[in-house]
């Protein structure tokens, strides 16, 4: 059972935008017994802006600010590669699109101050003969970075890229202090994403402020590693609906809700989901633990019902309440019989293995190699009717065999990936790869790997 918002439901931003709430159960029934039910929250936005309205879906301007490491941790290769992602960046962005260029080591250089983008081969003149140097301040770059954005156009996306190994060592290297930040300027407009360089990058940090900055984590070791990866990004701010989106469950009578994977509540019981793009739906799994004998009403038992905030491109406050899940009470053994949502299954199956990896991540960093290996393997029963799991689990464990250092950050990288990307509607449907989902707009295409891209023709 899907419950739609309702007909007079509010929202502050513009109405030919307004995204729908969808609340779908694993089963469409309640056990009389009490007991626990899956159900997954769904922010689904329209495929485009309609032209009856008298508006088009227009491009939205970017403002991007790319950090570069230039440390002594990142001499040879991983610099070389850095540069080289920055010149692809410069030649993928618009004329109406602004772009910084921020140097760091142990002090920041700003080669490029905030400026209408000169395209890629300007990016790559302004760029040339710079050499590796001290040590990585890596805050120090990264706020550099995000003052070159401090004064941001409304209808503009405003976002740093921090490409670096991660292995901060010089000024502020407190994690938790450097992602309070992140967020405070993800508040102000500014958000964050990170680009893991080489081998040995600190994931934790890299992943870590990309969260709480409200941004993406990519990693690669080679430039074209990454190339899929920018795409995806550029895709994504260019088709973004609602930024700083986050949801409210508020529970029925008798009822303890559990947020699955890794979602966790902050103030006031809000939830966060990633930004909303045009053609793509947010989502989150939940566990409602439902006592017996509470009120049943007309409808059925009152579980859940839904709010949600965001932001929309202008900076207006979007809010919209949803009706709530009513289900039909039933004896255990008849909600057992009944069909499960192919949907929710399957977000499950993710949101399962996406746990079952960062498990085996956690075994990995105790010296468990045999150990991590065999909770692996046993996976495979997880995923044997989901063919993208399936080609997910056989690359790691391929992985694992040849290189378990990179395994590791793989399986950091595509657990966070798994609970926190946008879907498409008709995935489902389409039961494929990436390979076969190729039509899709970037930033809703499902990888094998994280940290390898589709190498491209010469």
């Amino acid at each position: 059972m899907t419950n739609p918002p309702p007909a007079d439901g509010s929202t502050a931003g513009t109405p030919f935008a307004t995204p729908t709430l969808l609340i779908t159960p694993l089963r469409p029934a309640v056990p009389l017994e009490g007991g626990a039910i899956e159900v997954l929250l769904r922010v689904q936005a329209p495929g485009r802006a309609p032209e009856s309205a008298g508006t088009t879906q227009q491009r939205i301007p970017l403002r991007l600010s790319l950090v570069v490491d230039r440390s002594g941790s990142m001499a040879g290769e991983p610099l070389a590669e850095a540069l080289h992602c920055v010149e692809h960046i410069g030649e993928l962005l618009h004329p109406e699109d602004w772009l910084a260029v921020v140097l760091y080591d142990d002090k920041v250089q700003v080669p490029m101050p905030m400026a209408p983008s000169p395209g890629g081969q300007a990016v790559a003149l302004a760029l040339a003969g710079v050499e590796s140097g001290g040590s990585t301040d890596l805050h120090a770059g990264w706020e550099t970075g995000a003052r070159q954005l401090a004064a941001g156009a409304p209808g503009s996306i405003s976002r740093v890229l921090l490409l670096s190994d991660g292995q901060a060592n010089h000024g502020l290297v407190d994690v938790a202090a450097i992602t309070t930040q992140c967020a405070q300027w993800l508040e102000r407009g500014v958000s964050t994403t990170t680009v893991g360089l080489g081998r040995g990058f600190n994931e934790e940090l890299m992943v870590a402020m990309a969260h709480a900055g409200g941004g993406q984590q990519y990693y690669g070791q080679k430039a074209e590693d990454l190339f899929d990866a920018f795409d995806e990004e550029l895709s994504l701010l260019q088709a973004m609906l609602l930024r700083q989106l986050r949801i409210k469950p508020i529970a029925g009578q008798g009822v303890i809700v559990e947020p699955l994977g890794a979602a966790r509540a902050g103030a006031h019981g809000w939830l966060p989901l990633p930004d909303l793009a045009w053609g793509a739906e947010a989502w989150m799994l939940l566990r409602l633990h439902v006592t017996p004998h509470a009120p049943v009403g007309p409808a059925g038992r009152t579980l859940l019902a839904l709010s949600m905030q965001g932001m929309d491109m202008e900076g207006n406050a979007v809010a919209l309440h949803g009706a709530p899940l009513q289900l039909p009470v039933l004896p255990a053994a008849q909600v057992a019989a009944l069909p499960t949502d192919e949907t929710v299954s399957r977000r499950l199956q993710e949101v399962g293995f996406a746990d079952l990896t960062m498990q085996v991540r956690q075994l990995l960093q105790q010296g468990k190699s045999a150990e991590a290996k065999a909770l692996l393997q046993r996976g495979e029963a997880m995923v044997a009717n989901y063919p993208w799991l399936a080609g997910k689990l056989a690359q790691l464990k391929a992985l694992l065999e040849r290189d378990a250092k990179m395994a590791a950050k793989e399986m950091l990288f595509s657990s966070r990936k798994m609970v926190s990307r946008l879907s498409s509607d008709d995935e489902v449907m389409a039961m494929q790869d990436e390979t076969g989902l190729t039509t899709k707009a970037a930033f809703l295409r499902r990888k094998v790997s994280e940290g390898t891209g589709r190498r491209r023709s010469t």
